[in-house]
């Protein structure tokens, strides 16, 4: 099959690494073809190029931020020049692709992944009813990542049925730079019974709600708590009054291509978000056998169970996740992480993803 796999950029995010890590996983026995839309040239927009399997054909359109109506256009004439069997739009390029699904619908299957609930995008009740169009008359078939992503779906776009295929990701194990992150950790850790938490994520005050992320570790520090948090991730050099805000023992690493590492080698992976599909960084965390505590959103639900594969709190709110914190301080040798592992390697891998993907490709 020819495949052609379309998204924003390849900065450091969750769909960014998965959308890698399936191009990589189809192109062992299929014609891989990727387009971005974002100049890689600037910020960190081909963070993940370099993970990228060769024998994929990769193509950057450097189009600037905002609707482009001539992209409609644009990728028309792209699908009659590579005649793809498939093509797999990602986040929010779905609405460029519905002029060529009605054209092209007898000679390309259209596929739109849904990393995110539908609310969260859609900017209208006019658009809304195109993409319901498209989806319940299968010109484009949605996928959801989770069924919480599935279930709000369903009632946004008053579908009967959509597709369930859990986010995969490729167990890449601890790097040659283990050790070096082991000291490195050992040197930010207050005494050597220091519980480390970790929080892998880009800056988004909204969704990834990092601000209660940081006020419940201050909490916990100024009672007395033996704890240090590692915030891994892009856009925190601009979160000037967040950074202020945290105390001496919160770290901002930055971007790491090494996450594994400090997921390995870390007692606990925080998520404090607002609103998730089925984040990566959760499966990364259960690929290391590192303990989670998270808020109860999207797909974290589906995996996450409280004290058996890890710690939900009983809303978003502050006072909630404090109180799931507090009780993997009390609770966390209950936790099998060898469990975490058994849990990922059977239902979360890439390869299992993918060929849950091809099987649908085919329909």
């Amino acid at each position: 099959m020819k495949i052609i796999q379309v998204i924003y950029s390849l900065v450091p995010g969750g769909a960014e690494r998965f959308v890698v890590d399936l191009s990589n996983e189809l192109a062992r026995d299929n014609k891989v073809l990727l387009y971005t839309l974002r100049d890689d040239s600037i910020n960190d927009h081909a963070f993940y190029l370099d993970s990228l399997n060769k024998q994929i054909e990769y193509f950057n359109l450097k189009i600037k931020p905002g609707f482009k109506p001539y992209l409609i256009w644009l990728f028309y004439k792209i699908l009659r020049k590579h005649k793809p069997d498939v093509v797999h739009c990602h986040l929010n390029l779905v609405n460029y692709f519905f002029f060529s699904a009605l054209i092209l619908r007898k000679k390309i299957k259209f596929l739109y992944t849904v990393h995110n609930p539908p609310s969260t995008e859609v900017q209208s009740e006019v658009e809304r009813q195109i993409r319901r169009f498209f989806f319940k008359h299968k010109l484009f078939v949605p996928v959801a990542i989770s069924d919480e992503t599935k279930k709000s779906c369903q009632e946004f776009y008053k579908l009967s049925e959509i597709d369930v295929i859990y986010n995969g990701r490729r167990d890449e194990g601890p790097s040659e730079k283990i050790e070096e992150v082991k000291h490195e950790i050992e040197l930010l850790k207050r005494t050597k019974k220091t519980l480390v938490f970790c929080h892998l994520s880009r800056y988004d005050k909204i969704q990834k709600n990092q601000i209660m992320l940081i006020r419940v570790f201050n909490r916990l520090m100024e009672e007395g708590y033996d704890v240090t948090l590692l915030v891994i991730g892009s856009g925190f050099e601009e979160a000037t009054q967040l950074k202020n805000e945290a105390k001496s023992h919160i770290h901002f690493l930055g971007v790491k291509s090494n996450v594994n590492d400090y997921l390995l080698i870390s007692d606990a992976f925080c998520l404090s978000s607002s609103f998730e599909g089925m984040p990566i960084s959760l499966l990364e965390a259960f690929a290391c056998g590192c303990i989670p505590v998270c808020t109860p959103v999207g797909g974290i639900v589906d995996l996450v169970k409280n004290g058996v594969t890890g710690f939900v709190s009983k809303s978003i709110g502050e006072d909630d996740y404090y109180n799931s914190l507090l009780q993997f301080i009390k609770e966390h040798k209950n936790i099998n992480r060898e469990n975490l592992k058994k849990i990922f390697y059977n239902n979360y891998s890439i390869e299992h993803c993918t060929k849950q993907y091809i099987d649908l490709f085919k329909i």
